[in-house]
């Protein structure tokens, strides 16, 4: 079997602080085996990674993938390790991606349904693999993915959507080995216990998006929301 956390935004997001270097340790403690990162609009994030675990945990494999913003919504692509891929520009189209990704040997994988997406039934008929568990996503809209996934007899995923190290543990999977890292992930994931991130770390994810893109108002009204969100989810465990 593979031990698997997927759908990881690290620094090279512009809603991500984590480091290769304190990713590492929190995933060899989890035993993980394969590592989806996924940062947005770029698959510099999962090549770096990739590097990072050949010199410090070469027990880890990490595709090459990036989470791509298209004219329909967000779209994971994952290409295996190794692989030049394409730039992003030319799949920013949907009709592009899904003609390009599938010549190249990669996967299309369709994230948070229910979350950003024009026509999803659409989506899902053409995608791979549907996120049927989002850890980000309200129970709900995780219902309706897995809904979505089962009517289109698509791989269910699990996944973190983690944008801050506390993240990572809250959905780890379980696929068996089928020899290629795209095979291993056209089939249906094993969770036992996925857990829904509480609404602070969404905002702390915006505060980092406002820091990092040079917008200070941005960042404070989220710093305010997210000091609101602490103290309802402190109060809500007394």
């Amino acid at each position: 079997m593979v031990t698997a956390v997927t759908h990881i935004h690290t620094h090279r997001s512009w809603d991500s602080r984590i480091r290769p270097a304190t990713l590492v340790p929190v995933l060899n403690e989890l035993g993980i085996d394969l590592a989806l990162v996924t940062d947005h609009d770029t698959f510099a994030g999962s090549i770096e990674f990739a590097e990072h675990c050949r010199r410090a945990a070469p027990t880890i494999t990490v595709p090459v993938a990036a989470e791509l913003r298209t004219d329909r919504g967000d779209v994971i692509v994952v290409f295996e390790p190794g692989t030049d891929p394409p730039p992003v520009e030319r799949l920013l189209r949907w009709v592009d991606l899904i003609r390009i990704v599938p010549e190249m040997g990669g996967l299309v994988w369709l994230p948070h349904p229910f979350r950003g997406h024009s026509e999803p039934a659409e989506l899902a008929e053409r995608a791979d693999v549907v996120e049927v568990f989002n850890a980000r996503c309200t129970p709900r809209q995780n219902e309706r993915a897995r809904d979505l996934g089962g009517t289109a007899g698509k791989a269910a995923a699990y996944s973190v959507d983690a944008h801050r190290i506390r993240e990572i543990p809250r959905a780890v999977v379980r696929y068996e080995d089928r020899g290629t890292v795209c095979e291993t992930l056209r089939q249906d994931a094993i969770c036992e216990n996925p857990v829904h991130s509480p609404k602070s770390d969404r905002m702390a994810a915006e505060i980092t998006n406002g820091i990092k893109r040079g917008r200070p108002a941005l960042a404070a009204y989220f710093a305010l929301r997210y000091i609101r969100h602490r103290v309802r989810e402190t109060v809500g465990r007394t």
